[in-house]
């Protein structure tokens, strides 16, 4: 009967470790002192159904840098999206699934690959960076992976999509977006004391 409990919470924690949490509210951080000054993205992850989540941010305050895989992907079903997996190995052993809309939260994704980072933080709608400064965070290291080459093709070919959606015709819209990127691109590589 216990190992019939045990597997059964596995179970679910597998479950729920493979749908994706939701991102509430997002921004960017940049200090002197970390990642050179890089505008760092900022997720506030929706961890109502995920303590687990909420713990891991948690005890990252009292011990050392922990141990994560990172993984880019398609997630099957997700037309329009890029998913980030995070496998964490220490303090916990955990999986954390968040997919990006590529039109409306790509700039996140264009900016987690120029400044190899990502801070993450526990929330429930509502919650702002700016109403809470303070809450506990971790920042993931995000190296290279050889993602960015594909990133490219589909964020440059879903702004394409969506501009024509909008009304841009197709070589309007090829030019439209690759002078959005550029200029996104400029602003993210902004550093902290640089202008």
């Amino acid at each position: 009967m216990k190992l019939m409990k045990m597997w059964s919470k596995r179970f679910t924690n597998t479950m729920l470790e493979t749908k994706p949490v939701r991102i509430v509210a997002d921004a960017a951080i940049a200090t002197r002192n970390l990642g050179e000054g890089r505008l760092i993205p900022l997720v506030i992850l929706d961890t109502a159904e995920r303590p687990d989540i909420e713990e891991l941010i948690r005890i990252h305050e009292y011990i050392t840098p922990g141990d994560v895989e990172i993984q880019w992907a398609k997630l099957k079903n997700s037309e329009g999206t890029v998913a980030l997996i995070l496998s964490f190995k220490r303090p916990s052993e955990l999986i954390v699934v968040i997919d990006f809309d590529i039109v409306k939260q790509g700039i996140l994704v264009d900016q987690i690959l120029t400044s190899k980072g990502l801070y993450i933080q526990a929330g429930r709608d509502g919650d702002r960076f700016k109403t809470k400064p303070d809450a506990k965070k971790i920042i993931i290291e995000i190296p290279d992976t050889g993602f960015l080459k594909t990133w490219d093709q589909l964020f440059h070919s879903n702004i394409v999509k969506d501009m024509r959606k909008n009304g841009l015709g197709r070589q309007q819209a090829k030019n439209a977006a690759t002078m959005f990127i550029n200029e996104l691109r400029k602003f993210g590589k902004l550093r902290m004391g640089q202008s």
